[in-house]
């Protein structure tokens, strides 16, 4: 299950570590399976080894969908991807902000 703040579980990616270690940081990204930029961003961390934990907006319930559209406002994102890398987000697909936030761990 996922830990963050929406208590969502995994749709899709790897084990979410019950704790931090060492390594990239976590992944998490908001995803419409019909948004070319999503798949970009997927492939993006893909291509580089990390396996990201995607959830797709248009297959969740709408309790997920009405939590995870709270926490888009929140950070003033528009749409998707909405990208989160350890504590930062980046709304929107933005290579130079992924490799910047994965290099500094």
């Amino acid at each position: 299950m996922f830990g963050g703040r929406l208590g969502i579980p995994l749709v899709s990616g790897g084990k979410h570590p019950g704790g931090v270690t060492a390594g990239p940081p976590i992944v998490t990204i908001y995803s419409l399976t019909t948004c070319g930029w999503c798949a970009k961003a997927k492939g993006f961390f893909r291509e580089r080894g990390i396996n990201p934990f995607v959830i797709e907006y248009d297959m969740a319930s709408p309790e997920l969908q009405a939590k995870i559209s709270a926490e888009l406002r929140e950070h003033g994102a528009r749409g998707f991807p909405f990208v989160k890398i350890g504590a930062h987000v980046v709304p929107g697909y933005a290579p130079e902000d992924y490799e910047r936030l994965l290099k500094a761990g």
